[in-house]
């Protein structure tokens, strides 16, 4: 057998066991995506190869992400290959050299097919910047000096708060290739801290007190009391409620070419209320959308406008991005109810902690608990 297999040993359940990586149809890893009971699952772990030499089956741990991943796999299943009919292999003393550009390429390639069309569009023009502007041939010879660099040449006609979104798409790209510690905390440029919209409790029960039709209500109440972004919503299914539990699903809908953030999947509680009205929601529904198109049985792109009729009958000006505001307002309320931040993260489905903490900066501002300590500490 000369069959190379790439798997990710993750912790599951105490263990750490070792989980088929999952492929895409182009011949590319997913990204810290594993097998799991046949179901593909987002894991943290390390990769390794899996392969039979002399008769006995071997792991080698690779040191590095999908992409290395990948290539380690290639180059080992060749070498297993011609070590078969007798050709000698001579380990390389150093790793092929990966030109920038083409880096770029592949990665480009990858972010298109798993990212959205926006994210992508924004990771893409940033490398395109960055290509433009680096005189590195390869992608080991970038360094802290050609970040710097592409930073100066951003500020020239861009926001603070623009030029931290490029660097850091630009770093995420080269951390991918073992560039990772090239940029400082003190290298990045300072900017205020994005605070995002949020809905009052007032604005919400003036809108729910203004909802003609089940539908109307069962949406504010379902975005407000999951969290969920909005492609999450749009493409809801009946068959994600899961009413005996008490828990709402979010997953991948291939039927509608829609995919999870980061292929995650997610399941979380939700409250007795908004499962009744989800159960009379269903009832009138003929199709399998929550929230479908109202001309045919497919998503509603539209969930914004549905929102602004409800708004201007309720008198409630609405934030700039309507259904995002509900994101942050399922976060505040639950970290006022005492949740702790860490599970907030996971309902939400944030990998990184801090942008949490961007979704709950209103939190102590608006806190009616904080006006009554303010009152109580006056002269």
């Amino acid at each position: 057998m000369n069959t190379v297999t790439v798997m990710i040993r993750a912790k599951l359940n105490g263990k750490y066991p070792y989980l088929p990586a999952v492929w895409n149809g182009n011949g590319r890893l997913k990204p810290n995506v594993a097998l799991v009971k046949g179901n593909e699952q987002k894991v943290e772990g390390r990769y390794y190869l899996r392969f039979t030499q002399d008769g006995r089956r071997r792991f080698k741990l690779v040191n590095g992400d999908a992409a290395v991943a990948t290539a380690a796999a290639q180059k080992a299943e060749l070498a297993l290959k011609a070590k078969a009919v007798g050709i000698a292999v001579v380990e390389e003393t150093k790793g092929e050299r990966i030109k920038l550009a083409d880096a770029i390429r592949d990665y480009k390639a990858e972010i298109k097919e798993h990212k959205a069309k926006r994210t992508y569009v924004a990771y893409a023009y940033a490398l395109d910047l960055f290509a433009e502007g680096c005189r590195k041939t390869y992608v080991d010879e970038v360094g802290r000096g050609c970040m710097m660099a592409f930073a100066a040449a951003l500020k020239k006609e861009r926001s603070e708060r623009t030029v931290s979104n490029d660097l850091r798409y630009v770093y995420t790209f080269l951390k991918r290739y073992g560039k990772a510690g090239i940029v400082g905390k003190n290298d990045w440029p300072k900017c205020e801290d994005v605070e995002y919209e949020i809905y009052s409790e007032d604005d919400v029960k003036k809108m729910l007190g203004a909802c003609q039709t089940l539908a109307e209500r069962a949406l504010i109440l379902f975005a407000s009391g999951t969290g969920f972004r909005y492609g999450e919503i749009s493409h809801a299914e009946k068959g994600d409620i899961r009413f005996d539990e008490g828990m709402v699903e979010t997953r991948s809908k291939p039927a509608w070419r829609f995919t999870t953030k980061d292929h995650e999947q997610r399941i979380i509680p939700v409250s007795d209320s908004l499962l009744e009205v989800l159960k009379r929601h269903c009832a009138a529904l003929d199709g399998t959308l929550l929230f479908p198109s109202q001309r045919e049985e497919k998503p509603d792109k539209h969930l914004n406008r549905t929102l602004e009729r409800i708004a201007k009958r309720a008198g409630v000006k609405l934030p700039s991005k309507p259904m995002h505001a509900f994101r942050a307002l399922y976060a505040t309320r639950l970290v006022r109810e005492g949740v702790d931040i860490y599970t907030v993260q996971r309902h939400l489905g944030h990998s990184d902690i801090e942008t949490t903490q961007g979704y709950l900066r209103a939190v102590k501002r608006n806190d009616p608990k904080l006006r009554e300590q303010v009152n109580a500490a006056s002269f």
